[in-house]
């Protein structure tokens, strides 16, 4: 659901009851589970959830157990409670977070033998929540426009689990092909505006994924983490390359047209946040928070002191 700012904490500290009376699976308390909506069609609430104009559509990618969510909800928080974005705006801003693979685990089994299928599904649930949101409505149907949209994994963290299932022998070669040309239309459509790469060591994240008990499955093992870490390991050079061409570009050493052909294969291709999950929490709120507030802030007209937009 969009998420009001006085709703929040209470939304945050009050679990979802998944389970009725008969010990089946509540499917329409995932639309209204505080970690985030499964679809921009909020069931719960008989709306649709559309972009606002100037709305801002963030991603956050990265390794298991690295905080992801944490930091999302945190974002969601302080952007809703900005001055600055209220005052821009006449108002507090929408914020809706969304976790659109939530309806993949927790309706169907992740059978090896169909890891392709599983997969598909999630970068199949990842762009038509992105377009739901971009699609002009019918007259009769009730809309809330976000002016913000979190997704926890969404199309670009799909393009680095192609990669790593093809690594692992998970998928075939054509299945990773049909994966990234869903992911890849997200991505040439400019779906999404800003990334964020959460990341810890994997063996960090492989401690953290055992505490949860129940012993290593088909993916998530010392092996397969290791793998998906390397793929995340990728937008981090290429983020590095970037930002040392575009030093370049503004030095005069390089054209506009030479910083584009260099990058124009990189698989993040919108400015990209790189978080160490290892670090506090205040030092990463702070990275996530500034560039996010000033990109909102830009889209909205402002230009002036915004010293943390990223991109430009």
């Amino acid at each position: 659901m969009a998420i009001q700012s006085m709703d929040l904490v209470k939304m945050m500290e009050d679990p979802v009851k998944r389970h009725g009376i008969n010990g089946y699976l509540k499917i329409i308390d995932l639309f209204s589970s505080p970690s985030g909506m499964p679809s921009a069609i909020d069931l719960v609430g008989n709306k649709l959830i559309v972009l606002a104009p100037g709305a801002v559509v963030g991603e956050a990618i990265g390794i298991t157990k690295a905080g992801r969510s944490e930091r999302l909800r945190d974002l969601a928080e302080r952007l809703m409670e900005d001055e600055k974005i209220e005052d821009v705006l006449g108002r507090k801003p929408v914020v809706t977070i969304f976790k659109p693979n939530s309806l993949a685990k927790n309706l169907y089994h992740k059978d090896p033998d169909k890891r392709a299928l599983f997969h598909e599904f999630i970068c199949n649930l990842h762009r038509n929540a992105l377009l739901e949101m971009s699609m002009p409505p019918r007259q009769n149907v009730a809309i809330v426009e976000t002016d913000v949209a979190l997704f926890d994994r969404g199309s670009y963290d799909d393009i680095f689990w192609s990669y790593a299932l093809r690594e692992a022998d998970l998928i075939r070669d054509n299945k990773m092909k049909e994966a990234l040309e869903i992911s890849g239309r997200s991505i040439r459509e400019k779906l999404v505006h800003i990334v964020f790469g959460i990341n810890v060591p994997f063996s960090v994240s492989l401690e953290r994924e055992k505490k949860r008990g129940g012993g290593y499955g088909t993916v998530m093992n010392p092996e397969f983490l290791s793998i998906l870490h390397e793929s995340y390991m990728r937008a981090e050079r290429e983020d590095r390359i970037r930002k040392g061409l575009l030093s370049s570009y503004n030095k005069g050493d390089i054209t506009q047209e030479d910083y584009k052909e260099q990058i124009k294969n990189f698989l993040v291709q919108v400015p990209y946040i790189s978080i160490n999950g290892l670090e506090s929490k205040e030092t990463n709120s702070d990275k996530i928070f500034y560039p996010f507030r000033d990109q909102i802030l830009y889209n909205h007209g402002v230009s002036e002191e915004l010293e943390y937009l990223v991109g430009r």
